[in-house]
């Protein structure tokens, strides 16, 4: 086994719970929440009657849109995010968890190319709009926050070591808190059912505070006027431990999947449900740390940014924290 510190060699921090959309939310990019430190060489650490919950914070800005365009970049405005996650995990059973959580995500657009369903609004008039009418879509690209909750987040997740190796199969569901608006550049999200399949493995390397994790999923997504989305997702993270408080690390995050990537007309319904069915692909890294607050308690705190997108908002940095309290 590795060295271990208070409370526990691998702190596993769950970096993508979706995939990253057109309209980012919180959830879908990179949003970190810190499961409390495990300690491999305790099996309390996984047994029956503990979990943790967490609250954190979330604001990126994005600047364009990557598209196939002359210079792979469309100059559409910007965009900031703000968003609140709520999210908590129990042990119901000797190594078994279930987990629940959701973000509220606050945008706010400023540019001259806003999603408009019809020319009402000033910013809207003259513009070409979908020629069946969406009374239920909300004008949300008018240079204003405009905030709701987004997609519950539910699963069960099996917890086992196999010699030092933390393994961590699971399976996840997404799913829309309500009918909030997707057509906008600030929408809170694509609002689609989606069900992901992942596997977790964690180790410490031997005699050493350095560890590292590798995650891999596969979601399904609901398809949208026949469209498939599905798509992959990887994350990997290396971390070390500089005492039994801290620990520092840097990650990276990657979505490659299905999607439309073709032309539209912005007077068909292919438009209007267009970021439910594009592409939406990206690789981003990143880096930060875990501070623990006593026996009980870890604020965690990362930063990252987009390196590589397609039919994706390009996102310049993304700041993230997050407190956490295990019982």
């Amino acid at each position: 086994m590795g060295l271990p510190v208070r409370g526990g060699l691998l702190p596993t921090l769950l970096t993508t719970m979706g995939a990253i959309c057109a309209m980012p939310c919180a959830a879908q990019i990179g949003n970190a929440f810190v499961v409390p430190a495990l300690d491999l060489t305790e099996q309390d650490s996984t047994a029956k009657g503990h979990g943790w919950m967490s609250i954190g914070y979330q604001n990126t800005y994005i600047d364009g849109f990557f598209a196939p365009v002359p210079g792979g970049k469309a100059p559409i405005g910007a965009v900031r995010v703000q968003s609140l996650s709520l999210n908590a995990e129990y042990f119901f059973a000797d190594s078994w968890s279930a987990y629940l959580g959701i973000p509220f995500i606050e945008s706010r657009y400023g540019g001259d190319s806003p999603h408009c369903v019809s020319q009402a609004p000033p910013q809207c008039r003259g513009a070409t709009v979908p020629v069946q009418p969406h009374p239920e879509s909300k004008f949300l690209d008018d240079g204003h926050y405009h905030g709701t909750w987004q997609d519950w987040n539910v699963g069960v997740a099996y917890h086992t070591n196999v010699g030092d190796y933390l393994i961590k199969p699971s399976v996840t569901a997404y799913i829309p808190s309500h009918n909030y608006t997707f057509f906008a550049q600030a929408a809170p999200g694509q609002d689609l059912r989606k069900l992901e399949v992942a596997v977790e493995v964690a180790h410490q390397f031997e005699l050493s505070n350095i560890y590292y994790r590798v995650n891999v999923g596969h979601v399904f997504a609901e398809k949208t006027l026949g469209q498939s989305i599905d798509h992959n997702r990887l994350d990997l993270e290396l971390g070390y431990f500089l005492n039994d408080a801290w620990t520092v690390k840097a990650f990276a995050l990657g979505k490659k999947g299905h999607g439309y990537t073709g032309d539209y007309d912005q007077t068909t319904e292919l438009w209007y449900h267009h970021d439910q069915r594009a592409m939406h692909n990206y690789a981003s890294v990143g880096a930060g740390f875990d501070y623990r607050v006593g026996e009980k308690d870890t604020l965690s705190v990362t930063v990252q940014r987009l390196v590589w997108g397609q039919f994706v908002f390009d996102f310049k940095y993304s700041i993230d924290a997050h407190l956490t309290h295990s019982f």
